[in-house]
């Protein structure tokens, strides 16, 4: 059994991984922490980036307890890092060739342009390029007197590359367990690549055609895999989707989402270009296999009232004092 753990208003991104996977579940901490005991088989926490510190240090309780019932565990807690984080690791380990700063550090980033992103979530779109220091310094005061707080945002500079003039590329690849898979690459006419708009402008591109062996060769040849494995590594991720544009050839990795949304066969399939649909079969399948070879059938009870977790009476006790608060 694979348990998915998710923050309540984020678990349709799992929907369709626990309906076509069907030994699988889903829970939200929420739950998850009201339970006085668990059974053993796969644990898979996402989210980290929107848990609280207080829900993270209770997580990581669950996750040591499970694990010393014997379950497996992926995406322990106490061993995820956050995206800042990861980003200077990145940079240190010489992987990225860009870095970030939270922006109440007072940034002085070493090269320009810089974007400002969110810490907590993974909003990209619209993502506005910020061109010198003078800027930089400029738009964070502006925020500072419009009231918009300045912890949580990150500073990170620009690293990307155009495929071919005003396009430019996302590959994404997934890890499960020990296992990496190349999944898509998304070409866009935004630097922030996403889901590309217009479709029937990417269509008429004298390049589509190479755009499409692009994505073929990446996905068959699971390309990159060892500065993605060292990445996965380095952030203590064990199931994720890792994002990443190509800057002379090295991938520069954006962010490694622990929940990124998944869609169903069907709809994969159905809204990609014909072309494209052996090429995300193949890595659909590659995925769930994966998926499949992580999952421990359902074993032992594992009880969570113990005193190395959290104690549930001071849980509820918290619980009912913010209520009546």
């Amino acid at each position: 059994m694979i348990n998915f753990v998710t923050t309540r208003s984020h678990g349709y991104t799992v929907r369709h991984l626990v309906n076509q996977l069907g030994n699988a579940r889903r829970w939200s901490y929420e739950r998850l922490f009201r339970q006085k005991e668990l059974r053993s088989g796969t644990w898979v926490f996402t989210d980290h980036e929107r848990l609280s510190n207080f829900e993270i240090a209770l997580a990581a309780k669950v996750a040591n307890r499970l694990e010393r019932g014997g379950a497996r565990v992926l995406n322990h807690p106490a061993h995820v890092l956050g995206r800042h984080d990861l980003l200077k690791a990145l940079s240190a380990a010489g992987i990225n060739r860009f870095s970030a700063w939270r922006c109440e550090s007072r940034p002085r980033p070493n090269s320009f342009p810089v974007f400002i992103r969110n810490e907590f979530d993974h909003l990209s779109a619209d993502l506005e390029l910020i061109a010198d220091q003078p800027a930089l310094d400029a738009t964070l005061s502006r925020m500072r007197e419009n009231g918009i707080p300045l912890a949580g945002k990150l500073v990170i500079e620009y690293a990307g590359q155009e495929v071919s003039p005003g396009v430019w590329q996302r590959f994404a690849t997934y890890r499960v367990g020990h296992r990496l898979i190349a999944h898509h690459n998304v070409v866009d006419f935004r630097w922030a690549a996403k889901d590309v708009q217009d479709k029937q402008r990417l269509l008429a591109h004298p390049m589509f055609e190479t755009f499409l062996e692009n994505e073929r060769r990446f996905v068959e040849g699971n390309m990159h895999e060892g500065v993605l494995r060292q990445a996965f590594d380095l952030a203590g991720i064990d199931y994720g989707r890792a994002d990443f544009s190509l800057v002379d050839g090295r991938p520069q990795i954006f962010e490694i989402n622990t929940n990124p949304a998944h869609g169903s066969h069907n709809t994969i399939y159905r809204e990609t270009h014909p072309q494209r649909v052996e090429t995300q079969r193949l890595a659909e399948d590659r995925l769930y296999a994966a998926l499949r070879d992580a999952n421990l059938p359902v074993g032992a009870r594992i009880a969570l009232d113990d005193p190395a977790l959290f104690p549930q009476q001071a849980f509820r006790r918290l619980f009912t004092g913010l209520k009546r608060a």
